[in-house]
């Protein structure tokens, strides 16, 4: 009996130790710490990298490639109401013509004001409006007054159109990715054209949807040239549309 008596008392005592112990570990500030978590360390950025140009819409950029391009052409639209300046340049054997063309639109509303560097020719003038147009030079009093065909708006200021592009083969993509032209970061496309032997090298500004700048090549020979200034986005006044 005194043994089983002695035996109670220690497994009490046993227990009374392992309580005492819990509350001491359980105790406010007694509780293990959890390894803090190192981040790494940023690393710096070269300032010389080349950085990439921002998407118009300011997302993320897109790839464009020779079988993506077509698809990023796509989505992009022409700037409703601006100005700028042509440079265009013909070339062929023994000879050029250079031609500097002033463009303001607004909406469907087209001026253009084209001058002949080479020449004293005078001064053409073209307007198109609604389902018009209408055609006068700086000498002379007489207008033509017509109605508007398909391409006419392209055609005048002698700019190739989006549509032939994205209506081209996929083999005719020969290259295409971003590039910087007039200081500006373009999509850069260079294509076959639907004119057998020509080459195409274009510039478009996605943020403007514009039409930068351009070479056109028959075979390896350069016959067309086009690169236009920075566009001013401001509406023209009226008055620019005024018909003659």
């Amino acid at each position: 009996m005194k043994k089983r008596g002695a035996f109670f008392y220690i497994l009490i005592l046993l227990a009374l130790l392992a309580v005492a112990a819990l509350v001491f570990l359980l105790a406010p500030g007694r509780q293990p710490s959890t390894p803090a978590v190192l981040l790494p360390t940023p690393q710096p950025t070269d300032p010389s990298a080349p950085t990439a140009p921002e998407h118009a819409a300011g997302s993320d950029l897109i790839e464009v490639t020779p079988a993506t391009v077509q698809a990023v052409v796509k989505t992009l639209r022409r700037s409703d109401s601006y100005s700028r300046t042509l440079s265009v340049q013909d070339f062929w054997s023994g000879g050029r013509r250079s031609r500097t063309l002033r463009v303001w639109v607004r909406g469907d509303n087209l001026r253009l004001s084209i001058a002949d560097d080479d020449s004293a020719a005078p001064q053409e003038n073209v307007l198109i409006k609604g389902e018009e147009k209408w055609i006068w030079y700086s000498d002379s009093s007489s207008v033509y007054r017509g109605p508007l065909r398909e391409g006419d708006a392209d055609g005048f200021q002698t700019l190739w159109t989006y549509e032939a592009l994205l209506d081209a083969p996929a083999g005719e993509i020969l290259d295409a990715g971003y590039a910087e032209f007039a200081e500006r970061n373009c999509i850069f496309v260079r294509w076959r054209s639907d004119v057998p032997g020509y080459v195409s090298e274009c510039w478009i500004d996605p943020a403007t949807g514009l039409l930068m700048g351009e070479l056109r090549y028959d075979g390896e020979i350069l016959i067309y040239s086009m690169e236009s200034s920075a566009p001013d986005l401001t509406t023209p006044d009226d008055s620019v549309f005024a018909e003659p």
